[in-house]
């Protein structure tokens, strides 16, 4: 008998016990220590790895990856930052520092003393930002896995840029134009519409325009570059995605700041290998945590 349908019970299970949860807890809290991301729990193995979403998705991004990681050797939880998914109640500043602060707690929550990261895009960044934070602080990360991140020194956007990603936070057909834009345009319409529904339904304008400033403005490559960090780091880029995201810009950047770093460039995804091809981003993030340990 297949062990899909009962796959696919479990996870549908997990994700309502998930929201059941948030709704409990997920609310504006009165103090910033308080605040816990909400998050689903998948696989129940001794590595633990925290995932986060990027600027226009929330943690249902990997759901197509969840068939294809290992359960017992590994436990993942998907988390949402402030204003996303299961934390779109949470109030925030939505800053770099915000979200590497919100990982640590969530990390405590969970009893988790050494743990893996995947920070995808925007929250590509925010690792980055965690990765420097526990470089020179608690040294809890195992290993890094950045999926098509924005660098430290924030986006390489023109005015133009800038102007076209402020009109997709409020304007669908712009939101559907980015999405094809960061696929290289070889995905249908379909790609496009139910990105965008998703990223409606998921997301507070509130955030993403407080963000929208976080990844475009900040920068911390200073003293990213002064810490000499050497925990192993991964980036995943697609060969279809925006020059930003591209080797180019990596090997400018990150290649030069980073102790420990491997690139892997998909010849068939953009901007969004775990939906794009998930067997084979299952595949590499794994092979990175297993390496790491």
């Amino acid at each position: 008998m297949s062990r899909t349908p009962w796959r696919h019970l479990m996870l549908t299970r997990n994700f309502l016990a998930s929201l059941a949860a948030a709704i409990m807890w997920g609310q504006p809290a009165l103090a910033d220590d308080t605040v816990l991301l909400g998050h689903r729990i998948h696989g129940h193995g001794p590595e633990h790895v925290i995932m986060l979403h990027d600027w226009m998705g929330d943690a249902s991004n990997y759901d197509d990856v969840l068939p294809w990681l290992d359960e017992d050797r590994f436990t993942y939880v998907l988390a949402d930052v402030r204003g996303y998914g299961l934390s779109r109640n949470l109030e925030g500043a939505f800053t770099s520092d915000e979200v590497s602060g919100d990982i640590a707690r969530l990390a405590d929550h969970l009893g988790w003393s050494q743990f893996h990261l995947v920070g995808h895009s925007m929250n590509g960044m925010a690792g980055f930002k965690f990765l420097l934070n526990d470089a020179l602080g608690a040294g809890r990360l195992k290993s890094y896995v950045a999926v098509t991140p924005v660098t430290p020194d924030g986006y390489p956007a023109t005015e133009e840029d800038r102007a076209f990603l402020a009109a997709a936070i409020s304007d669908d057909d712009t939101a559907r134009m980015a999405f094809g834009a960061l696929t290289g345009a070889k995905l249908n319409s379909a790609w496009g519409d139910g990105k965008t529904a998703r990223n409606r339904q998921t997301s507070r304008p509130d955030a993403l325009k407080g963000y929208y400033t976080m990844w475009l403005d900040e920068d911390f490559s200073e003293a990213f570059r002064k810490a000499h960090i050497a925990t192993p780091v991964l980036v995943i880029g697609g060969r279809n995605d925006l020059p930003g995201f591209q080797e180019a810009h990596y090997s400018a950047t990150i290649a030069n700041w980073l102790q420990n770093v491997r690139f892997h460039y998909v010849t068939d995804a953009g901007h969004y290998p775990m939906q794009e091809t998930p067997v084979l981003f299952a595949s590499l993030i794994e092979g990175h945590f297993a390496a790491a340990r």
